[in-house]
């Protein structure tokens, strides 16, 4: 009968295998600080000439509500 492990155990010669770098448990890394909104960081956002376009299409939006509003008073103005 046919064994599955065919292959002769090979016995170290001697140097230790090094472990995968793995946590240990009583040694645990230092904790990083969280980035805080408040200290000044790595921010990224929007750079300078996509704000003017930010701030155009929300002032654009907020005319259109606006106007909307207008005209949803002036119908209702008429109904009375």
């Amino acid at each position: 009968m046919k064994t599955l492990k065919t292959e002769k155990p090979t016995r170290s010669t001697g140097t230790r295998l090094e472990r995968p770098n793995l946590p240990d448990p009583l040694r645990p890394r230092p904790i990083e600080p969280l980035p805080s909104p408040l200290r000044p960081g790595h921010y990224i956002g929007p750079r300078e000439e996509e704000l003017g376009r930010i701030l155009k299409e929300i002032l654009d939006k907020l005319t259109l509500i606006e106007n909307r509003l207008k005209t949803i008073e002036e119908q209702l103005k008429t109904r009375r």
